[in-house]
Formats: structure tokens, sequence, C-alpha cells
């Protein structure tokens, strides 16, 4: 549909990577193209095991398709997306209608969390798509008398496939979910089935020789992967990413706006009449729920976690929806008018305040001179944010007066819409101040065997714009933000080329035989001037961003 390749595809390559996740994924992708190292990613030449090789094997994949680029590197997460749209499509057309079905895909294309990480070198969206399948082919596969075992084959291996993105959460969560929606619907027969020890040899079958493997060529990666990154990233605080309980709340409201607008109270209308839902409905209830609380009890938490339950919120909304197009005076027609009026209603109040603001001179030419570069480009784009609040407003009054569920789909679509057509240059300049892009940009006129040397400092993305490797001058590889390089230095005393310590850096700096650059950030300047003393100037190579070219040790 039109609408989803919009929200997927438009515009893909236009943003800068931005920092630490686009530009640390695409550095270790990029070397794994590079070195052809498919079993042991890398980064900056260190076994980079925080997470397991496939997602970056697709993007590998693609860089050496389409280049070392931002489409490139970003393509793969599209195409899951994609595919978790079609999964979506082809599911809710078997158990509801087409109409249904193409909803649901519009609601699910344009949740803030869904459309972002589709557009961003991230692996949870991969992640996400082997969850969906599982989940969908096992509901399939008991979806007839007798039940499909071939789907529950499909099931095992897509979750199995799950665990080569991002490890045993892979399955984990279809298991969590599937187990209570069975519970739930009294089915005992299906929970053995689908737990059934051929499903598990399924799993296994995938995940076990890659893990073999990998333990083989790092023997310490068993006790770091089942313990320091599952066991304790669930169960303590160690990953520094605690948050309370309550967390996943807010991001569950921003994640699924502005279809929460229409979520809410279609959850509590629906309640009374809970004895009337189908088989499916209960299934993305079900689903919804479990993900919320089953990362809400993990002590790490992430934003991205309850991606799928964000995906079976919006189809519940989708539901919704479908019930509305088809009776205009119909319960559900009178609930989606009344959320959109008030998504118009605050779309008018927010136009009006815009207006004012504008009025003011917020935006006048002296004020747009004044303003940082990021301040100015949202400033600068007033014209369009007060058309599309308008729209909004105009369209959500529409579907109001008339009670008309597509006036409703429209006034809710546009917003992230806009956000991925008209407001891309806004997101340049946004993704752009994120980015190593610039100091890359700042380093384009070195010699290409010039050795790129961070002091005290990391910029994830600089060595995938420059396509080479860098050098880290640091007592440890903290700055790089590996817990497995820290865990793999500290628990074999390994101490490995590519990281320096301040002890050892005018030895390594005498040992060269390239020239180097030595970058250091605005914190590190005086450091950087002090190590250098007279033999090097520093210049300023992007903002924020310092350096200084040592020659090779003899040259004149």
């Amino acid at each position: 549909m039109l609408v989803a390749a919009v929200m997927l595809f438009s515009g893909l390559g236009s943003l800068a990577l931005m920092q630490p996740d686009e530009g640390r994924n695409s550095e270790v992708a990029r070397e794994m193209a590079a070195s052809g190292s498919w079993l042991v990613p890398t980064l900056e030449g260190l076994p980079y095991l925080d997470k397991p090789a496939a997602y970056f094997a697709a993007v590998s994949v693609s860089l050496r398709l389409f280049g070392v680029n931002e489409w490139g590197a970003r393509l793969p997460s599209a195409l899951c997306g994609a595919l978790i749209l079609v999964l979506v499509y082809a599911f809710t057309r078997r158990q509801y209608d087409a109409t249904t079905a193409a909803l649901s895909v519009i609601v699910v294309a344009t949740s803030p969390m869904v459309f972002a990480f589709s557009r961003i070198v991230i692996m949870d969206i991969m992640l996400g798509l082997c969850t969906v399948a599982a989940i969908l082919a096992a509901f399939v596969a008991e979806d007839t008398d007798p039940p499909r075992r071939r789907w529950h084959a499909a099931a095992a291996a897509a979750a199995g496939l799950g665990m080569l993105v991002k490890g045993p959460v892979g399955v984990l969560v279809p298991a969590a979910v599937l187990g209570l929606f069975f519970w739930v619907d009294g089915r005992k027969s299906a929970l053995r089935r689908v737990f059934s020890p051929w499903n598990g040899l399924i799993v296994l079958g995938l995940f076990a020789p890659w893990f073999t493997a990998l333990v083989r060529a790092h023997p310490e990666f068993a006790h770091y992967g089942l313990v320091e990154e599952t066991f304790n990233r669930f169960f303590t605080p160690a990953f520094n990413r605690g948050q309370p309980f309550w967390y996943f709340g807010p991001v569950f409201f921003v994640t699924l706006f502005p279809w929460i607008v229409l979520f809410v109270p279609m959850a509590f209308a629906s309640w009374p009449a809970r004895g009337r839902l189908t088989r499916a409905d209960r299934l993305f209830v079900v689903w919804a729920i479990v993900v919320i609380v089953f990362f809400s009890l993990s002590r790490t938490k992430q934003p991205g976690y309850i991606l799928t339950g964000v995906i079976a919120a919006a189809v519940c909304v989708g539901r919704g929806l479908g019930y509305a197009w088809r009776n205009r005076e119909g319960k559900a027609a009178r609930l989606v008018a009344r959320g959109a009026m008030v998504f118009a209603g605050l779309a008018a109040v927010s136009a009006a305040a815009l207006g004012v603001l504008v009025a003011g001179g917020s935006a006048s030419a002296e004020r747009l001179a004044a303003m940082a570069t990021r301040q100015r480009a949202i400033w600068s784009m007033w014209p369009t944010l007060l058309l599309v609040l308008l729209l909004i407003a105009a369209f959500g009054g529409l579907a109001f007066a008339r009670r008309r569920a597509d006036f409703a789909v429209a006034a809710f679509a546009i917003f992230p819409l806009a956000l991925v057509t008209v407001s891309l240059p806004v997101l340049e300049v946004y993704a752009m101040s994120r980015s190593a892009k610039p100091l890359a940009f700042g380093l384009a006129a070195l010699p290409d065997d010039a050795e790129i040397a961070c002091l005290d400092c990391y910029s994830p993305g600089l060595s995938f714009y420059l396509r080479r490797t860098t050098t880290i001058i640091s007592e440890d590889a903290t700055f790089l933000r590996s817990n497995f390089v820290l865990y793999w230095m500290r628990r074999l005393g390994v101490h490995p080329p590519g990281i320096v310590t301040p002890a050892g850096r005018d030895q390594w700096l005498a040992s060269r035989e390239t020239a180097a650059f030595i970058v250091a950030t605005d914190d590190g300047r005086a450091n950087l001037t002090t190590w250098m003393d007279s033999r090097s100037p520093l210049t300023a190579v992007a903002p924020g961003w310092w350096g200084a070219l040592v020659p090779r040790p003899g040259a004149h």
C-alpha cells in the first residue's frame, strides 16, 4: 500500500547515521562485509559479541550489494518492517476482512515505534519480524481441525531465527504470549503442541550450530551470552539501564501516538463486550499485555523491547476502525468520531498557539538568525507545521460531523506521514547534529594510509564513513560502549593493539609507519594540546572536535 511504502521507504537514505546505535551497527556490518567474518562480528577490529550476527550479516549483504551508504545500511530494517506489514495484512484479512486488514496495516505503519525502527539501523525490527511470524504461525496452526504441524514448525523456525538476531528473547516472548493465550483460551492440547519437543529441536537446530561455533572461537562467550547478556540483563541492573516498573506506560503512549487517542476509549468500550471477542481478538489483547508486563519485570528496560506489543495494540485499533468503517451508525463509529474530534481539537489548539507565537515574532528573520541550527530548522518549518495542524483539524472535524471513518483515518495518519516527508529537512539537521558524518567530512582530505586515533573518546559511525577502522587511546574500551569487549578484556586480561593506553601512547606514536591524525572532543582538547606540545598544532575539524596531524616518524 502507498501509505506503508511512504512510511518505510521515503527518504530512507537522506539522513546521516545517528549515534550511537546506527553508527556502531553500521560499522560492525561494514567490517563484516570487508573481512568476510560472518561468525564473529567486529567493531574497530575487536570481537563484538554483544548481539548475535544475523542482523549484522543482513546489513553486510546489503552494503555489498548497494554500497557503503546510509540507504544500504537501512534497507534491511525497512524490508523487515515491510514484511511485518505483509504478515499483519495476510493474517487480519484471513481472520477479519480486507477492509480491516488494510486499516490495520495503516495503523501499524504509522505508529512511531514501527516506522522509526524500520528506518534506522537497529536489530529490534528484525527481532520484531521473527516474533510476529512465530506468534501468528502458531495461531494459524491451531486455527483448524486437525491442527497443522507445518505451521507449528514455521513458528518454531521463526523463534529460532529470532534467537539468531537477539538471543533467548527471540523465543521467550513468543513462548510467553502463546503460553498465556492458549491457557486463557482453555486449550491445553494446543499448549502441548506449541511446546512439543519437535519444535524445541527446530529452535535448537537453528541456534545451536551458531552458538557452538562461536563458543569454539571464543570460549568466554558461553558465560557472557548466557549469564551476563541474558540472566543479568533481565534480573539485575548490571547494564545501567534500570527504569521504574511503570516505564513502559509512557513509552507505550508515545509510540502508539496518535492512535492512542482511539486505543484508550476502544479498550474501555470493549471490556463489557469481552465475551464477544473472537479468538484472534483475544490473541492481540493478550499479546499486548504480556509483552508490556514481561519487560516491565525486567531490570533492564529499553523502549524497543515492547515493539511487538505496540504492533498488537495497533491491530486492535485497526479492528475497531474496521467496525466503524462498515457501520456508520454503530457504537464503534461514534467512538471513532469522538476520538477524531478530540484529536482535531488538540490540533486546532496547537495551530492557534503556533499562530500566536509566530505573530509575536518567534519566527522573525532576526530571531531565526540568532538561533542554533537545529532550532532554526524547526522554526523555519512553521508554515508547513501550521498547514499540517489545520488539515488534521479539518479532517477530524469532518469525521465527527459526518461520522466518517475514512476522514478519521486521514486525520490520524496525516501527522506521521508529514514526519517522513515534508519534515525531512528538519530531521536531516537533527540527524547531522547526532552523527559522525560532519567529523568524517573534516577528515576526508587525510591520506588514505593515515591512522585515525580517538583520544579518550569515540565517535560511532566515523569508521563507517571513512571506511577504515580507528584506534582508541584510552585506559580501556569504555568509549566503545561494548559490554562484551570490556568483559573480554577483563576476563582474559588481553589488551588488543587497537586500544592504546595513556602510558603507552608515546611508544605507539613512535612505532608507527604512517602519519596519524589524533582527534579529541572539546572536553579532551586540553589533554590533546598537552600531549602534542609543540610537535603538532591543533585544528578544529568539526563542531566540538579538534585534531592534530602527526607525521610519520622520521618524515620531514
